[in-house]
């Protein structure tokens, strides 16, 4: 017997999936202890949020910033295109995975970092955490895939967002590792 797939539907857990895989391999124990529990549950989902419009497939030409902060944290600004699973409320959050450029970065890809960018920020620590107060990164237009209707996809917008570095600086492309 074979069975017909939804693309569009299957991409949600899947891109949690590989959000999870990421913070899983990279993240520190405190974004371990955060967000893989409500990723695994499915209370939260996940994003990839890579390209940008200038770039199209060159990330090494992204402009989205990543400024740090005195608490270990980072405000991120930039706009992103093509997130597929963006901006939807299936979920309580949204884990967003998001390159950017810290202030000293080398230029091209070896200056591209990793972010966890929640769509709401979390209250707690733990697997036991909420959801706080909205995060500055919205949906800033719908994305239209070819054959891919059934899916989130948007542009999002991070206007001061707050994020954690996931793995070392400038460390996100495969080339870099």
């Amino acid at each position: 017997m074979q069975y017909a797939t939804n693309q569009a539907w299957t991409m949600y857990p899947s891109l949690a999936h590989g959000a999870y895989e990421a913070i899983l391999a990279h993240g520190t124990d405190e974004l371990r202890k955060l967000y893989l529990p409500k990723i695994t549950s499915g209370e939260w989902l996940g994003t990839m949020c890579l390209t940008e419009s200038h770039c199209g497939t060159d990330l090494g030409m992204l402009r989205t910033k990543a400024e740090p902060q005195a608490d270990g944290s980072y405000v991120l600004t930039g706009n992103k295109i093509f997130i597929s699973a963006g901006e939807h409320d299936m979920a309580d959050n949204i884990v967003h995975l998001v390159l950017a450029r810290l202030p000293d970065a080398p230029p091209g890809t070896k200056g591209i970092s990793l972010f966890v960018v929640p769509k709401f920020l979390p209250v707690g620590t733990d697997a036991n955490a909420t959801v706080g107060e909205r995060n500055p990164i919205f949906c800033g237009a719908i994305e239209h895939k070819m054959g891919i209707h059934g899916n989130a996809t948007c542009q999002l917008n991070l206007d001061g967002a707050r994020g954690w570095l996931v793995g070392q600086p400038n460390k996100a492309s495969p080339r870099c590792s």
